[in-house]
């Protein structure tokens, strides 16, 4: 009985120990198959891997690489950005995962280019760890950044962020807490700068992006709590946008304003069309240099994108101040085409609002708003709207001739039929309204 429970221990130990050893080397051999992989993805392209050198071992490995990036549609010849990226990694397993490793990157191209100026010889650098699940986890610093030019400075304090890679998701956080510039009299000075990445799909840009800025003020302007965010989502085969931009307050020529807003949306835009418009514009550098074929595939992803309807518009518009308050909204949207020609003469409906309260508008320029019967008079301020859909216009509740509104779409139209059959050159040929002007509606 005894000496079979210690065959059992005796074999358990063997199999612990060759997991010891197993799992250093399938981590090791994982890290040097996916950096061959990821050479060889960027082996050519603006961002290229070169030079990998990777010294694998049991327990630990370590090794260097060349990250280039090179504008290829700058229109002057200049020589790639190049950074020198070191790194160790150690195989021994730990409580987070199979392998931890650390790393610094710095520019590696000819002394005295801006960048080896600014780091004054320091690296970027970072620790971090694989999980067990596979996502790689990195913590990072930057030093005090430095640079002095034809009489401006530019200083950035020490900064950190994060980083976490899992598949297609990414996660990236940045804080910088001061940022000065000064030179040929002018002067900024920026306060707890932040940037957040929690992309689903980085490869389509889906997730959220927000930066934020406490403060900020210059010769001229001051400002606080500044917050720029965008979220992009997809459902089936359409993308979803939203743009969001406020201001806590800003002080500009003697003028203050407090919590300013802006809502930016865009809603069902064909997927694939969009991907593929914005692959033939980055590879062709804005349709620069591209080919018959790619010129045709642009024009049938717009097409497709037009065809497919869309919307777009200003849910929220608003700020305010000593003076009185401003608020505003604005809807634009494309109707599905039900043919094979996109239409906006009938597509296109659109409506919008602008609210002005206290004394925002000046007496004598709201008395003359007024006259034109086009703005309504509230007990403390005035309001004008607009909707427009199917040929009709109406402005503050009354029905306008809607006819040169139809006359301007019909000849956009047809530029851009001639521009989608790869036509763009002929003069577009114009048609009679849809309703004539003395037949069109009037309150």
């Amino acid at each position: 009985m005894l000496a079979g429970m210690g065959a059992l221990l005796l074999a358990l130990v063997v199999l612990g120990a060759l997991a010891g050893l197993a799992l250093p080397w399938y981590s090791a051999r994982t890290l040097a198959a996916e950096l061959q992989s990821l050479a060889a993805a960027h082996a050519d392209g603006a961002l290229r891997i070169r030079n990998l050198a990777h010294q694998e071992g049991w327990f630990s490995s370590r090794g260097a690489m060349d990250v280039e990036w090179l504008n290829q549609c700058s229109e002057d010849a200049a020589d790639p950005v190049v950074v020198r990226v070191d790194y160790a990694a150690s195989h021994v397993p730990g409580l987070r995962g199979l392998t931890r490793f650390e790393w610094s990157a710095a520019p590696a191209g000819a002394p005295g280019a801006p960048w080896q100026e600014m780091l004054r010889g320091g690296k970027l650098s970072g620790q971090g760890h694989v999980s067990f699940a596979g996502t790689l986890v990195s913590d990072m610093q930057l030093p005090e950044l430095g640079l002095l030019a034809r009489g401006e400075s530019l200083q950035v304090a020490p900064s950190q962020g994060h980083l976490e890679i899992s598949g297609r998701a990414l996660r990236f956080d940045w804080v910088f807490d001061r940022m000065v510039a000064r030179g040929n009299g002018r002067a900024l000075e920026a306060k707890q700068i932040s940037l957040h990445l929690d992309l689903t799909d980085r490869a389509l840009g889906m997730g959220a992006v927000t930066l934020g800025l406490e403060s900020l003020s210059t010769e001229t302007v001051a400002l606080q709590g500044l917050r720029l965010s965008s979220h992009t989502s997809q459902s089936y085969d359409r993308l979803d946008s939203k743009f969001t931009q406020s201001v806590r307050s800003l002080q500009f020529q003697g003028r203050s304003l407090n919590d300013l807003a802006l809502v930016a949306e865009i809603k069902g835009l064909h997927t694939a069309s969009l991907v593929a418009i914005s692959r033939i514009v980055g590879e062709t550098c804005a349709m620069r240099n591209a080919t018959l074929g790619e010129q045709q595939q642009l024009r049938a992803a717009v097409k497709k994108l037009l065809l497919s309807g869309l919307s777009a518009g200003i849910p929220i518009l608003k700020g305010g101040g000593m003076e009185g308050s401003l608020e505003g909204d604005l809807l634009l949207t494309l109707a599905p085409s039900p043919g094979d020609d996109v239409l906006l003469a009938t597509q296109l409906s659109s409506s919008g609002n602008i609210t002005a309260k206290g004394r925002l508008m000046p007496p004598d320029q709201r008395e003359y708003a007024l006259s034109t019967g086009l703005v309504r008079e509230l007990p403390d301020g005035v309001q004008a709207s607009f909707d427009y859909g199917a040929g009709v216009l109406k402005v503050s509740g009354k029905t306008m001739d809607g006819a040169m509104v139809q006359l301007g779409l019909q000849k956009f139209d047809a530029w851009l039929k001639a521009f989608l059959s790869d036509q763009a050159e002929d003069a577009p040929v114009e048609e009679p309204p849809l309703v004539a002007p003395a037949e069109a509606p009037r309150s």
